[in-house]
């Protein structure tokens, strides 16, 4: 989707993608929404190298390999974890400022392979 005026809020990229793709996005695409933008021309531009660099990480380790002997790509979840690091309480990485733990997992939901929200607290 093209924008013309100033920034988007997080929360109006996340809903456009629902509209768009009839599914909520997972945080790899939620990050690269917030710091990748498309250009008329095709081309994509990151607002900084971290940025790229931390998602071409992600990306490697969700990306099956050709050789079956290779450990097995891991979830979106678990890669984005593994490169940004897990959620803080009272924040959620990449998910905006409003959000915290029980708002985007829900009551009695946690990091998916850290253990939970309550054992974390």
């Amino acid at each position: 989707m093209m924008y013309r005026r100033g920034r988007t809020s997080i929360y109006q990229l996340k809903d456009d993608f629902v509209k768009t793709h009839q599914r909520e996005p997972d945080r790899m695409k939620v990050f690269r929404m917030g710091r990748c933008k498309g250009l008329p021309d095709d081309t994509q531009r990151w607002v900084d190298d971290k940025s790229n660099d931390h998602f071409e990480r992600m990306t490697q380790m969700t990306t099956p390999f050709l050789q079956s002997d290779v450990a097995a790509p891991v979830s979106t979840e678990d890669a984005f974890i593994a490169v940004i690091g897990q959620d803080r309480p009272g924040h959620v990485c990449c998910a905006g400022k409003v959000e915290t733990l029980r708002t985007w997992y829900g009551r009695g939901e946690g990091w998916s392979s850290s253990g939970g929200y309550h054992t974390q607290v």
